[in-house]
């Protein structure tokens, strides 16, 4: 239902000096002068260059997201000479729909700035800010009807587990870009196994007997598959653990 396309491969990277160098992401130009525990690493603004042809997809249905997960601090992004979205802050997810700007081969930059300012937080810390592109930068292919992916580079769902007993109560909510959605919500073990189910974009399902998660004595975890459904069929898929 989804296509995930990594882009982390092969950019051309502009550092302090203007001197071009091919690198991979993730990518950070203080892995050096980052390291020596002083205040007096490099801070400004480097530029990351790439090019990609156009995934396949149905125009008709689908719709294509550009997403990064991880730019610190502030990034500019453009595809194929268009601005496509600014983003303030280093350690979030963030995403640009560009269905309508892709060609056959596209050429993106994204211009990445960790000056010191006054506007992206956290200002003071005892840790690098690392300047660069350090997590992953993806192309997702997505059904036009899908789970929110423009709220803040959020999932587009949210799990709160409460405890009753020895029953786990787990409220799952989601959100869509849909009026009135058909959303499965689908809970399994840890080996796989179906411990309930349930409809709704807002729903409370129970586990009896929950296994509970012990840090490293006992890491078990859950999983929750959530599903949108379209005339019968389903056309996106989320999940977390």
């Amino acid at each position: 239902m989804r296509n995930s396309i990594c882009l982390n491969r092969n950019w051309t990277f502009y550092g302090p000096k203007g001197t071009p160098e091919t690198i991979n992401l993730p990518h950070t130009w203080n892995a050096v002068d980052g390291q020596d525990g002083g205040n007096d690493y490099w801070r400004g603004t480097c530029t990351y260059e790439t090019t990609f042809p156009m995934p396949e997809f149905d125009p008709d249905t689908q719709t294509v997201y550009l997403e990064f997960q991880g730019v610190n601090a502030s990034a500019d992004v453009e595809l194929n000479g268009t601005a496509v979205i600014h983003h303030d802050g280093g350690y979030s997810t963030f995403r640009a729909e560009v269905a309508g700007l892709l060609q056959a081969e596209n050429h993106m930059t994204v211009r990445v700035d960790n000056s010191v300012n006054d506007r992206v937080y956290p200002q003071k810390a005892d840790f690098t800010f690392y300047g660069g592109i350090y997590r992953d930068v993806t192309l997702l292919v997505a059904n036009k009807h899908h789970f929110d992916l423009d709220f803040f580079g959020g999932p587009g769902l949210r799990i709160t587990p409460a405890l009753d007993g020895t029953t786990g109560k787990i409220r799952v909510e989601s959100w869509t870009n849909v009026e009135n959605p058909t959303v499965e919500v689908i809970l399994t073990d840890a080996a796989g196994a179906t411990v309930a189910t349930g409809q709704g974009a807002d729903v409370t399902l129970d586990i009896p007997n929950v296994h509970l998660w012990d840090g490293v004595k006992d890491p078990y975890l859950y999983t929750a598959t959530l599903r949108l459904g379209e005339n019968g069929t389903a056309v996106d898929q989320i999940s977390s653990r």
